[in-house]
């Protein structure tokens, strides 16, 4: 077996800006502003338009907003130390001069809406939303931003679009997309919340149906699960645990909120949430089992960080459970002090067992 993998990643100063993120700042260099006074970055990159405001207009007020916690502290390795980089669930109930909205064709529709809602209503009157988007044929966006209501200016460039609408009243409405529902787990029937770039956002992924159903928690376990997304997975864990206790991680700040919204909601109060990306949790104690359900992007780093950081949280004798399709992926390597001890099918995936000596 090889080791585990790891993989090098290049520096972040090296990383050029998104494409669409790019068409913004172009558009700054040849805008005819003379003053700005806040502004707020969207940015599904690292937010380099935000350094283009504060290099055109010294002393303004830009603060880039994320809400993936991986995402803001890679931005900060890139951004001037005069923007105010955060990671919240929302936007900051604040006023704002001028909104940026780098936009991705490949990008969540949801969640982009949410953000052209969230901004208009935060603009203030006179102030600018300029979105743009990688796609030179697009209509999508166009529609989306038509809909606020005021004529929208579009610049058409080989790359992509850049769109400006200037919001001349408080007369839109905005949309919520938040989602709630339900499913059984035993004989309960749990709330569950989603939002927008929540993974598996108004529904329960199949994988984690799979590891509900099949990966076993005996009462009084402590139980870590990395990557809670909408906290389907934590909650049953909590409930099964029964006088154990469950923790629930995820770099995206709205899946943390989920799942403590529906904690709440449904009474369960052995459940804590933490928001983490880099897998260094203090407050989390030595755990009987980890709950990994890694998403499929990211060219098995995600994986590879799900389990360096579940063999340093479980306890000797400790278990992680892994569900997934790419099980060959997993036997090419050896995750000491994890080792595979079991492999079954669990639906349409295969769930693995890894022991830690």
């Amino acid at each position: 077996m090889k080791p585990s993998p790891c993989k090098l990643e290049l520096a972040v100063s090296d990383l050029p800006p998104l494409p669409s993120e790019q068409l913004l700042i172009d558009h700054l260099a040849s805008s005819t502003r003379s003053s700005l006074a806040s502004a707020i970055v969207m940015s599904p990159g690292r937010g380099q338009s935000a350094n283009a405001l504060v290099d055109s207009f010294p002393g303004s007020k830009v603060t880039s907003w994320f809400v993936d916690l991986h995402r803001a502290e890679r931005a900060r390795e890139v951004t001037s130390e005069d923007v105010h980089v955060i990671c919240q669930p929302d936007l900051p109930d604040t006023t704002w001069e001028l909104a940026l909205l780098p936009v991705l064709k490949t990008g969540e529709a949801e969640m982009n809406r949410d953000l052209i809602h969230q901004s208009w209503q935060r603009l203030t009157i006179g102030g600018e939303l300029i979105a743009a988007v990688n796609a030179p044929k697009d209509t999508w966006l166009l529609n989306q931003l038509q809909a606020l209501g005021p004529k929208v200016r579009c610049h058409d460039h080989a790359t992509g679009r850049v769109y400006v609408v200037r919001k001349s009243s408080e007369t839109f409405k905005p949309k919520t997309f938040d989602a709630e529902f339900t499913h059984r787990v035993d004989d309960r029937i749990l709330t569950v919340h989603s939002r927008p770039s929540v993974f598996s956002h108004r529904s329960v992924d199949r994988a984690a149906a799979a590891m509900i159903r099949h990966a076993p928690i005996p009462e009084g376990s402590t139980v870590l699960e990395l990557g809670c997304g909408n906290g389907a997975v934590a909650m049953a864990t909590a409930v099964r645990s029964q006088t154990g206790h469950a923790y629930a991680v995820d770099c995206n700040s709205r899946a943390v909120q989920c799942t403590e919204r529906a904690a709440a909601q449904n009474q369960i109060k052995n459940l804590t949430a933490i928001v983490n990306h880099d897998g260094e949790l203090p407050n989390v104690p030595a755990c009987d089992i980890a709950l990994l359900n890694p998403p499929y992007y990211g060219d098995f780093r995600i994986a590879e960080h799900f389990m360096v950081t579940a063999a340093k949280k479980l306890r000797s004798g400790g278990e992680a459970y892994v569900i997934t399709k790419q099980t060959d992926r997993y036997l090419e390597y050896d995750w000491w002090p994890l080792e595979m001890t079991d492999r079954k099918t669990a639906q349409s995936y295969d769930l693995l067992r890894f022991t830690r000596e």
